[in-house]
Parts: C-alpha cells; structure tokens; sequence
C-alpha cells in the first residue's frame, strides 16, 4: 500500500483558523483545540488510504483539478476535497457538507 505525505494549501489554513474561531465563539478554547485536533486527525488519515477513494465523476466546469476527490469528516458534516500527485496528497478545500452538490455553485 503507498503512503502519501500531506499537504495542506495557504486557503485550508485559514478555513481551519476559522472553524477554530468559530469554536471557541460559542464554546470553550479546550474545546476548539479538541475539535480542530480530530479534524486534522480525521485529514492525515489520507496518508494511507487516499488511493482507495474514487475521483469524483461530475461535469462541472467548477472543479479546479480534473482527478479531483473527496473526504467526508466530522461524521460528513464537513467535505474535503483533495488530489493526489507523485507522492503528496493536496488538500484544497474544506467546505460544510450541505453545500455541495454536484450542481451547486460551491462546487471546488
């Protein structure tokens, strides 16, 4: 099985900066802290089973790369959508589940 090094863009860092920000508006620093941990963790799990995700099969011209795929965390409430090359898994994108559709808009 081959493992990948992941990699997170400059516009991730600041997605989870904002769900970290977010978190600890309306609960505790702990808990922010605790969340933002799972949801990393939950990322780097790419490192061993990114070739086992299919790429996503839609049409749209908003997808940014064409072998694009995706990631459901935090029980699906998030998607993250990310791309394999050589020996590196990109992650481009963290956006709210409920956004995405293959016709909608959001769509990275």
């Amino acid at each position: 099985m081959k493992t990948y090094k992941v990699r997170f863009t400059r516009k991730v860092y600041d997605q989870i900066e904002s769900i970290a920000t977010y978190i600890t508006s309306i609960n505790t620093i702990e808990s922010s802290i605790r969340y933002v941990n799972s949801l990393v963790d939950e990322i780097l799990t790419l490192s061993y089973c990114a070739d086992i995700i299919p790429k996503l099969q839609w049409k749209t011209p908003q997808v940014v790369y064409p072998n694009t795929k995706r990631l459901l965390v935090k029980k699906g409430k998030l998607t993250v959508f990310f791309v394999t090359y050589q020996n590196y898994v990109l992650i481009y994108d963290i956006v709210p589940s409920s956004l995405v559709t293959e016709e909608s808009d959001f769509t990275p």
